[in-house]
């Protein structure tokens, strides 16, 4: 009787994951072999293809989205490691502030980091660009934000807390013998690092380096802000304006480009599944005990202590100038007459507002739903893939996991197209959102479930259950309170990842079921830079708030992003 029920709810959770994984893939395919002909009906035709291979553009979208991927993913890399290091290894002070900035960081949305850098670097009226006119008398100014070399800047920023948080873990838990060994023959600090941390540290590196590669790619919000006003265009704007500007969204040539990115992003996601399986070579925690020496940085503590203030600087920066701009009833530099004109109507008229009051509802209601339904669909997924021996299960692990490889442009036409043609009367509704969200974020929930359930002994569940107890009981009363860590770990993350969300949003939303992000996007379109403001630094106390919780809940029980 176990064994039929635990059968039966594998194919209930096959069937829900079929449903949100495979009609999107079909659909986005199927879409890219169609050639419309206006308002007739499209025919089946490799013309898309040819079209994509044959313009002349194409090869400049693919330069410029794999260099700004692979510049943005070094900066990233770079920075984010450096402090990782700085933090784990030296008695450097301050390390707290780091971690909080890079909590902080995590929950801020990136439309609002974008558009406060691009108040602080714009060409004309950007805050540093003022200021460093007047001060050195320049007739232009230093800094181009509009430029390959300012979106690399800004995406790398935007990455430096996450690939921090990455690098941090194997740093923490490298065995410092090996280092010390340098020491004593002479080596100094910067030779240590470079010819053993560094490379001890090398899966790890190679693994951030092609997961940011692959995040940048499909990047939307800096390439949308920055690169489009540029004339610099990368894949994922190009699908955008495919179906946002011209007569008729052209859904063919839309998912052609679809596809192809896709394609990229699986080879980034297969090459990091291939470096983070080749980390055992490199293991050094065994069952030798060792407790990690700090190093002691000495004359360079300075430095180093500059350095922990970059993540805060980097965050605090852009909301500054947003929260200046917010009090202003137009956009200047600060000074003593502008001191004068401070007022808070910006605030009352964003507010005042149906469209942004629907869209804080709107954003509450399907962050919170879209993270509870993925937490629990993840957690009984896992507990099929890693409790059971029914036949197929990595189907499950497949399907959980396919997602990663949709770029959240690629995802919105995929089911843009899906419920447009299916039955299922949820298009136009905040809950294509909940669907979309619920898919997207699938393979996050899987990877907070799994190693929480595999630190669950098996024994717990077999007792109970030969006490008669149905796997419901068991399941709810055991499992869920054991598994709680590492479920409310990754409920904050699917939450604050939803409320973050612009790019699926932005695809799918209708008149009415605007979120968060959308409405500061359109915002930011209609030129209402005081209101835009106001709101933004009203969203950005609100998550940071959530952000501060949850840092202290993941100090006290152990908690990981």
């Amino acid at each position: 009787m176990r064994v039929d029920f635990q059968r039966f709810l594998f194919v209930a959770v096959l069937a829900i994951l079929g449903y949100l994984v495979i009609p999107p893939l079909f659909f986005t395919i199927q879409s890219s072999f169609y050639v419309a002909k206006g308002f007739e009906p499209p025919s089946l035709s490799l013309k898309n293809y040819k079209d994509l291979l044959s313009t002349p553009g194409t090869g400049s979208l693919l330069l410029n989205s794999l260099w700004f991927a692979v510049g943005s993913s070094v900066v990233a890399l770079v920075i984010g490691t450096l402090l990782a290091w700085i933090v784990e290894r030296t008695n450097t002070p301050f390390k707290n502030l780091a971690y909080l900035s890079a909590f902080t960081s995590f929950a801020i949305p990136g439309i609002i980091k974008v558009i406060g850098w691009i108040l602080l670097l714009g060409p004309e009226n950007g805050l540093i660009n003022v200021w460093l006119r007047d001060l050195l008398g320049l007739q232009k100014s230093l800094f181009n934000i509009f430029t390959m070399t300012g979106m690399i800047f800004v995406e790398g920023v935007l990455w430096t807390p996450v690939v921090f948080l990455f690098m941090a873990a194997p740093f923490r838990s490298m065995d410092p013998s090996l280092e010390e060994s340098a020491y004593m023959s002479g080596a100094g600090i910067a030779k240590s690092f470079y010819h053993i941390t560094l490379k001890l540290g090398l899966p790890s590196v190679l693994s951030v380096l092609l997961l940011t590669f692959v995040r940048a790619v499909e990047a939307f919000e800096i390439p949308a802000l920055v690169g489009i006003p540029g004339g610099i265009m990368v894949l994922t704007t190009e699908i955008y304006l495919k179906l946002k500007t011209g007569l008729l969204p052209q859904y063919g040539p839309a998912s052609a480009y679809g596809v192809v990115l896709i394609f990229f992003v699986s080879i980034g996601l297969y090459l990091y599944s291939n470096a983070t399986r080749q980390a055992q070579k490199f293991y050094t925690i065994t069952g030798k005990g060792f407790r990690p020496r700090l190093i002691d940085v000495g004359k360079w503590r300075y430095f180093t202590v500059a350095l922990i203030f970059v993540l805060p600087i980097l965050l605090v920066l852009p909301i500054l100038v947003l929260l200046w701009s917010s009090v202003l009833p137009y956009y200047v530099k600060p000074s003593r007459e502008a001191l004068s004109a401070i007022t808070l109507a910006n605030y009352f008229s964003a507010f005042q507002s149906t469209n942004v009051v629907g869209a804080l509802k709107n954003s509450l209601f399907i962050s919170l739903v879209s993270a509870t339904a993925t937490m629990l669909l993840t957690s009984i997924t896992a507990w099929l893939i890693i409790r059971t021996n029914i036949r197929g299960k990595w189907i499950l692990d497949h399907l959980a996991s396919f997602t990663l490889s949709f770029p959240s442009v690629v995802l919105g036409v995929a089911l843009l197209l899906t419920y447009l043609k299916l039955p299922v009367p949820i298009y136009g509704t905040i809950w294509i959102l909940v669907v979309a969200y619920i898919t997207r974020y699938i393979p996050y929930g899987i990877r907070y479930c799994s190693p929480g359930l595999l630190q669950i002994n098996k024994e717990l569940e077999e007792s109970a259950q030969m006490s008669g107890a149905p796997w419901g009981v068991v399941f709810r009363k055991i499992v869920i309170p054991l598994m709680m860590p590492s479920l409310f770990a990754g409920w904050i993350y699917v939450f604050l990842l939803s409320v973050r969300e612009l790019t699926v949003a932005l695809m799918l939303y209708s008149p009415g079921s605007q979120v968060i992000s959308v409405i500061i996007f359109e915002m930011w379109d209609f030129g209402k830079t005081g209101e835009l403001a106001a709101f933004s630094v009203s969203i950005c106390l609100i998550l940071v708030t959530l952000a501060v919780i949850f840092h202290r809940l993941s100090r006290r029980y152990g908690l990981q992003i």
